[in-house]
């Protein structure tokens, strides 16, 4: 094997287990991604979510909770999801083998690790490999908004959605050999051995221990089996794991109250949240592999004259079966070596309270008002039943010199029984992680006439951190703070014709980062040259018919990356990135919408599967929501 076997094979078991779980250096055919989430709406199309001061009953309630002042009677809304079947995909990636010298002035000792079950694979290459990854998305149940107003002073209304989450199923074995090469030739005293070997194949023997000193020639080339050898042990990864993060945000209860033209209001959402975490990663031996052994002569170092016999002797240094020995490195085949486990369930609650004013200047004016999460709620995880090891059989033994024919005659580079692998004690699942939900204050006005226009303005006060890995490949928190947005929206009619247009944009202003490296920096001060950054962009437009009305929107959200990275599962722009939607609506009592979700993940699976890559209507692939409402 190796003069530093336990150095190489650790650092094998490190590398192998990073990868494995990092999905880069292995092939895992088999992975199930799964989404759930609740129907998305969308009360004013074509102009965008989340003002303070533009209200229309239950629908906007979490906007504002005072909105909900703006209830006639009665109404509800309900929606139904629909979604396109699982998604296959096939991602291809690539790994490539690596070799290295053994030891220090030993380079005709080498070994290489080779990604392949081919046991006659010599060359190093870089394999492609491919995944099979299966991906859905799901609707989790109907939504439902119910409000209703008491007299003139109060209104109180429910919303009921489904719950928000992910899993990620990941299983599968990749094979993996550790090939060693010995090449002998012109190479002085090999791993303190006492051999040395010329460029001809001449073996000189020197030893000197015990007041015996001697230095002996072969009177020709050894054995070609010999001064070049090369051995493999093939072992395989099995990997399994199962990650299930579940948020259920499914009931908020709405009231409102109102004092001549200002309206109050509050939404309160109990939340809780379970987080299932399984994964293993083993190595095993291969179970039909048999124990590797190397040649070393057969002659006694401490008899002088079996020595010289051994190197006058051709029948000996040129005969394999008659002048070697084997030294056998004993190997668990068909056992594990390496186990790594991380396992945990972790579980949260907390209850989301939002306040919100609107004051009604007049019919046409009104200013608004609100704070999402005002009493600062968290989700505090707190975990059981946690495991989390990397273990291994890796002797701690000295590892003797293989070909030094006064050594022992074999060598176990495993014990019997696994110890923590050094350099991993760090690793672990912290018992409690708290994640605060977004708190954010929002401030607006609206203008109706003689066309509508909406402003507002939104300050985040904790800020955004997420774990990212710089370029020195060391691992950092990047903390934005000081997030804050503006938002506007507009409705107007085109000349006297019945077509009403409509349109919205939310830009961020530049926040503060830090912890960022200078690449990281740069890009965002590149992002923010004009001091702000686009985030969200809607478009729409409707045509009248007597007393009804039909028109359409689409746009695209940067604002929905954020909300799931915060756990914002009551954002409006939750998931939505990109969509498109049709409406037909009365123009009192009821309406139609029929809303179009893209699905980046399930797109870009079909991008990587598809023939023709310019195909996009194919390509897309949308979650469908048709939302009824109903006013009295």
């Amino acid at each position: 094997m190796i003069p530093a076997m336990r150095f190489i094979i650790s650092a094998l078991m490190v590398a192998l287990i990073l990868s494995s779980l990092a999905l880069a250096a292995n092939d895992f055919p088999y992975s199930n991604i799964i989404l759930r989430f609740p129907g998305q709406e969308d009360p004013f199309p074509g102009m965008g979510t989340g003002f303070a001061s533009l209200s229309d009953g239950i629908s906007t309630a979490l906007w504002n909770p005072a909105g909900l002042m703006r209830t006639r009677s009665a109404e509800f809304d309900i929606g139904t999801t629909t979604t396109a079947p699982p998604q296959p995909w096939n991602p291809a990636y690539q790994t490539t083998d690596t070799a290295f010298n053994v030891g220090t002035g030993n380079a005709g000792f080498t070994s290489a690790i080779l990604y392949t079950g081919d046991l006659t694979a010599n060359t190093l290459l870089t394999r492609d490999w491919t995944g099979h990854v299966n991906y859905a998305s799901y609707p989790t149940g109907s939504t439902f908004k119910q409000a209703i107003r008491v007299g003139n002073n109060f209104a109180f209304g429910v919303t009921s959605r489904g719950e928000t989450g992910a899993a990620l199923d990941l299983s599968g074995t990749s094979p993996l050999q550790y090939k060693t090469d010995i090449d002998l030739y012109n190479i002085t005293d090999f791993m303190g051995s006492g051999i040395s070997v010329d460029n001809n194949g001449f073996l000189t023997y020197s030893f000197n221990s015990g007041g015996l000193s001697y230095t002996y020639t072969s009177s020709n080339a050894a054995s070609s089996d010999f001064l070049r050898q090369t051995r493999r042990i093939p072992f395989e990864t099995v990997s399994d794991s199962h990650n299930d993060l579940n948020v259920q945000s499914n009931l908020t209860l709405s009231g409102a109250a109102k004092w001549e033209k200002l309206s109050v209001g509050v939404n309160v959402t109990p939340l809780s949240a379970t987080y299932n975490i399984d994964n293993t990663v083993r190595m095993l031996v291969k179970s039909d592999t048999a124990d590797p052994f190397f040649y070393l002569p057969n002659f006694d170092p401490n008899n002088q004259a079996d020595v010289a016999d051994w190197m006058s002797n051709e029948s000996r240094y040129k005969n394999i079966n008659n002048g070697y020995n084997k030294r056998y490195i004993r190997i668990p085949a068909g056992e594990s070596v390496l186990e790594a486990r991380y396992k945990g369930f972790f579980t949260a609650s907390a209850q989301r309270i939002d306040v919100g004013m609107i004051y009604d200047f007049s019919d046409t004016f009104s200013i608004g008002a609100s704070i999402d999460n005002a009493t600062a709620a968290e989700l505090d995880f707190k975990g059981s039943g946690l495991v989390s090891y990397v273990q291994s059989r890796v002797s701690t033994a000295e590892v003797p010199a293989l070909l030094d024919p006064a050594s022992a005659e074999s060598y176990s580079p495993f014990t019997d029984i696994f110890s923590p692998m050094a350099g991993t004690e760090g690793i672990g699942l912290a018992t409690e992680t708290k994640i605060p939900l977004p708190q954010r204050v929002k401030i607006g006005a609206t203008l109706r006439r003689p066309f509508l226009i909406t402003l507002d303005y939104e300050q985040q006060n904790n800020p955004i951190t997420v774990r990212y890995q710089k370029e020195d490949n060391t691992w950092d928190n990047l903390v934005i703070s000081n997030i804050r947005l503006v938002r506007g929206g507009m409705e107007t009619q085109l000349l006297m014709l019945p077509i009403w247009l409509r349109g919205g944009l939310t830009v961020m202003i530049k926040p503060t980062l830090t912890g960022a490296d200078a690449k990281t920096q740069d890009s965002f001060n590149n992002a923010f040259k004009l001091r702000v950054l686009p985030l969200k962009l809607d478009l729409g437009g409707s045509f009248k018919v007597r007393e009804y009305e039909i028109g359409g929107a689409t746009g695209f959200s940067a604002t929905s990356f954020t909300s799931m990275i915060q756990l914002d599962t009551l954002s409006s722009d939750f998931g939505r990135a990109a969509y498109y939607n049709l409406f037909f609506k009365s123009a009192a009592d009821w309406s139609v919408t029929y809303q179009n979700t893209l699905d980046p993940a399930a797109t870009g699976a079909a991008y990587s599967a598809a023939s023709n890559k310019n195909d996009y209507l194919s390509i897309a692939k949308w979650i469908s929501t048709v939302t009824i409402s109903v006013r009295f």
